[in-house]
């Protein structure tokens, strides 16, 4: 290589991770698998599932953690505490039906305040709340405790814990409690910290003390459990990275660690509002908005989704997808909305704790079929009216879409969507012969004459769709081989994104 050339390339390799260091500092989807931030798209009680869950700190940090349930209509508030964890900490949990009230269940030590381990003895038990859909919160919606029974939560890493904090949650061997067994330090501390008339509160004085900036490294993930059928799906958590954001000033106050209970912080109270997303082409874009929120929406802003379906009549095929939406509350909740709902790009305003985004389905068999006009076409259930056309609408934050195949039922209908009537679950019937194959659903409906996309659904930076996250449940049963043959699988959603160019 001549010399002129190699300096030529040693150069444009330096702007090049100049240009990635730029960029670094913006949140982002981290495929690795760690953040400060971590979204775990599903949880759900329905049809005798349990949900297991668990948070891993993979630092040399003490951390302090925001955990929060939220129900599917909605996702108003079912469950919301903090987490005190040690350095290289683990914290389990179950959601689990507990005589028709969804509860969280654990038996780990960590920290949390309230105190849920030492509060039960070495087994806390805590059940989901209404409170905030519900009497003055009501948002029209239904109102039981059913309504908390799916849905998604969330875990917001709120700061670094050093000092006296830290070592209250890190775990010691403690006298008179068994050998070789270890539990925090003193969660009575941090329990004091955040009660009022305490010994002392000294969050309730300044919420800062003890607390420095997230250190990231975060790690999660989530299963469905269901003991009659013998079957797991377990998933891994989507962390996103630099929600907070490397290099921005962090001030521990009410809206970053917030007392137990608080809705802050949320999504909404980010350091960063800057997002790094790829294009199809494999192109890395830095796209900058007015809200965190709006940033980490882009991360999961998807014009298209795809994924595979199976009623494969031998083996008691069943499929269900998930799509959870997990900003939705606030661009269509007057409660939690950046601005007057609906903020784009969606376009319906939450009514009677729904909001439901019209899209369109289409599909395939394995061999590249699909149906011709007048052949056939997926039926919508509940059916509209006569002389109404069927629109496929997905209403809630937390949906199941259940696939059926005309004339062909099989013994068992759900994994975990359950028709309750709230709106959640929309059932797709095939037409016969469409037995396995993929299904593409294309959140933008809006195409002129030439069939581009139009902007009916998109944000500020001009990215098309609605943010979305989710996966493919399938379950199979095989009589031939005896009771008990269950057999089950998760896939995580594929998808496509597109941003919006004028002619």
């Amino acid at each position: 290589m001549k010399r002129n050339n190699l300096v030529t390339a040693v150069l444009a390799g330096i702007a090049g991770v100049a240009g990635i260091a730029g960029s670094a500092q913006a949140i982002n989807v981290n495929p690795d698998g760690l953040g400060q931030v971590l979204i775990y798209p599903y949880y759900t009680t329905n049809n005798g599932n349990t949900t297991i869950l668990s948070v891993v700190n993979t630092t040399e940090w003490a951390k302090a953690v925001k955990v929060r349930f939220l129900e599917s209509l909605n996702s108003r508030e079912v469950l919301d505490f903090n987490l005190y964890m040690s350095a290289y900490d683990v914290w389990t949990a179950a959601v689990i039906d507990n005589a028709g009230t969804p509860t969280m269940v654990t038996a780990d030590s960590s920290c949390t305040v309230p105190y849920f381990y030492g509060n039960g003895g070495g087994f806390g038990v805590q059940p989901f709340l209404d409170f905030a859909y519900t009497g003055t919160n009501s948002d029209g919606g239904p109102t039981s405790i059913t309504r908390a029974a799916e849905g998604h939560f969330e875990m917001l890493e709120m700061g670094t814990l050093i000092g006296g904090s830290a070592a209250a949650a890190t775990h010691v061997q403690l006298a008179g409690h068994v050998p070789n067994t270890q539990l925090p330090a003193s969660c009575q501390t941090l329990v004091n910290a955040w009660t009022p008339n305490s010994v002392n509160p000294y969050w309730l004085v300044d919420r800062g003390h003890d607390i420095t900036a997230p250190s990231g490294g975060l790690f999660g993930g989530a299963a469905l459990i269901d003991v009659d059928e013998g079957t797991m799906y377990s998933y891994n958590a989507r962390a996103l990275n630099a929600f907070w954001g490397e290099g921005v000033d962090y001030v521990p106050d009410a809206t970053r660690h917030s007392n137990p209970g608080s809705e802050l912080p949320s999504l909404r109270e980010g350091g960063n509002k800057t997002a790094n997303i790829f294009t199809d082409a494999g192109v890395g874009v830095s796209l900058t908005y007015v809200n965190s929120v709006e940033a980490v929406s882009a991360l999961f802003m998807h014009n298209n989704v795809m994924n595979e379906y199976s009623t494969e009549h031998s083996l008691a095929g069943r499929s269900e997808w998930v799509l959870t939406f997990p900003t939705k509350r606030f661009y269509v909740d007057p409660a939690f909305s950046i601005s007057t709902p609906p903020v784009p790009p969606f376009t319906e305003a939450m009514a009677a704790a729904l909001a439901c985004e019209d899209v369109t389905l289409r599909f395939w068999d394995r061999e590249e079929g699909e149906p011709k006009p007048g052949e056939g076409e997926v039926i919508v259930s509940p059916k509209p009216p006569p002389g109404e056309d069927p629109i496929f609408e997905l209403c809630a934050e937390t949906n199941i879409i259940r696939f059926e195949e005309a004339d062909y039922t099989p013994a068992l209908l759900q994994i975990a969507g359950i028709d309750n009537g709230f709106g959640s679950l929309v059932t797709l019937e095939l037409p016969a012969g469409y037995t396995n194959g993929w299904a593409r659903i294309d959140m933008v409906t809006n195409v002129d004459s030439a069939g581009n996309p139009q902007p009916d659904r998109m944000d500020a930076n001009g990215l098309l769709g609605l943010p979305v996250t989710g996966f493919w449940l399938e379950a199979f049963s095989n009589s031939g081989v005896g009771a008990g043959a269950f057999y089950g699988a998760l896939y995580d959603h594929r998808a496509t994104r597109a941003q919006y160019t004028p002619n």
